[in-house]
């Protein structure tokens, strides 16, 4: 199965506005994208005009095989993650001492994040910046929406720091997709990772936060 993230949703719909969305066979939506059809009055058809009803004949132990595939794949994901924290803290770190050791601190809370997936229990709380997990959350609401990084952002004074934090929180965005193939549970329409789903988020609302403080500035390279 299939997930549609908000971020495909929003490219979509910023290079071409609609008001109707037909998913395809196989397909579901994810609670965030959802949400950003409903706020934007789309209508959502989940079965295409004249599709046959199918059945699955999947067994038991077939869909658990692919489970247990599924759950290590986002583990090796999530450990190619962990490394690409290591990679652009040192990236950043010959210029900004600080920007490196928060990439760091983000990197070592990701780090238990994956543990609590492989441990199977819940993930601790995001504090950053002095701030709870919900302050975060309101204090960076709309901001991934508001910067969208392009090649012009490179010619702005902290515009490798800007392209660095871009790509982890990019990377980061990959991770839902595969934690509801895991965990979605269609009877209930819910996810019963949405905790691992919020902790990631609470990271990607902080990288959106320093890309922020790095572009609203504006300072171009002389």
């Amino acid at each position: 199965m299939k997930f549609i993230t908000e971020m495909e949703l929003r490219e979509v719909y910023r290079r071409e506005p609609f008001t109707t969305y037909v998913m395809e066979p196989d397909t579901r939506i994810t609670p965030g994208a959802r949400q950003f059809l409903v706020d934007r009055r789309v209508t959502l058809s989940e079965t295409q005009p004249g599709d046959e009803e199918t059945v699955n004949l999947d067994s038991p132990q077939q869909v658990q095989v692919e489970k247990t595939r599924c759950s290590q794949r986002l583990l090796r994901k999530m450990e190619r993650m962990e490394s690409l924290f290591l990679l652009m803290a040192a990236e950043v770190g010959s210029g900004e001492a600080i920007l490196s050791e928060e990439v760091l601190a983000l990197g070592r809370y990701f780090q238990k994040v994956r543990r609590a997936e492989e441990e199977q229990r819940a993930p601790d709380t995001l504090q950053f910046w002095g701030w709870s997990a919900e302050e975060i959350k309101e204090r960076s609401a709309g901001l991934e929406e508001q910067v969208d990084i392009s090649e012009f952002h490179l010619e702005l004074e902290k515009g490798r720091d800007v392209a660095v934090l871009n790509y982890l929180r990019a990377s980061l965005r990959e991770l839902e997709p595969e934690i509801l193939e895991i965990y979605w549970r269609e009877e209930q329409s819910v996810c019963s990772r949405q905790d691992l789903i919020d902790a990631i988020a609470g990271i990607i609302n902080i990288l959106s936060m320093m890309i922020e403080k790095y572009v609203g500035g504006r300072k171009w390279k002389s």
